[in-house]
């Protein structure tokens, strides 16, 4: 498969976005490097499927109106949620991140202007969230700073970063890419990323 970022590449995207990542990270308490830990994985794991992954969706999107009520019948063709942007992250990962942010009270500036009733289960709302999350980077990193933090509190009911064992930090990581309940691959190099931003 071919990648779209080598890991010098991938850091000097994190590098050029530094001060978004700071500035999010602050807002919502989350320390920058579990940030660009969770970025630096999708970014080097993003291959030339991502991008077409995402035209599918867009132009279903396009045609939504003549897709009926229920359009996503399993056909890849109608495919309308991806994982998309430096976050990689799904329209529907990122409402429910986001709806547990108001629901616990996180901070998070450029979530003002959404739809104060979001739902998961709105072919509206998906399509808003996942057209912001493909084209505004800073929304993107917002909503995956987010997720980490559902993620966190979903792995162990608790959101306290400077507190949690290297063992629940792979969990957390592991989550962020999987719903599962052991730690696995992703979450053992996302660690190790970690600790290499933290230092």
């Amino acid at each position: 498969m071919i990648h779209l970022y080598t890991e010098q590449q991938a850091l000097q995207a994190l590098e050029r976005c530094d001060g978004e990542i700071g500035r999010i990270c602050a807002e919502c308490s989350l320390p920058p490097a579990c940030l660009k830990s969770v970025l630096m994985m999708e970014l080097m794991r993003m291959d030339i499927l991502d991008p077409l992954a995402d035209t599918v969706v867009a132009v279903n999107w396009l045609g939504a109106p003549l897709l009926g009520s229920s359009p996503n019948t399993g056909s890849p063709l109608q495919k309308l949620d991806s994982s998309t942007g430096y976050g990689q992250i799904f329209s529907r990962v990122a409402i429910e991140a986001i709806l547990f942010a108001r629901e616990h009270g996180i901070p998070c500036a450029v979530l003002q202007d959404l739809p104060p009733a979001l739902s998961p289960d709105n072919p509206g709302d998906l399509r808003l969230v996942w057209h912001r999350l493909r084209r505004d980077r800073v929304f993107n990193l917002s909503c995956a700073a987010l997720n980490l933090l559902h993620c966190a509190w979903q792995m162990t009911g608790r959101l306290a970063f400077e507190s949690y064992s290297p063992q629940e930090m792979k969990l957390i990581f592991t989550r962020y890419n999987a719903d599962v309940k052991q730690i696995t691959r992703y979450g053992e190099e996302a660690y190790a990323w970690y600790l290499r931003f933290s230092s």
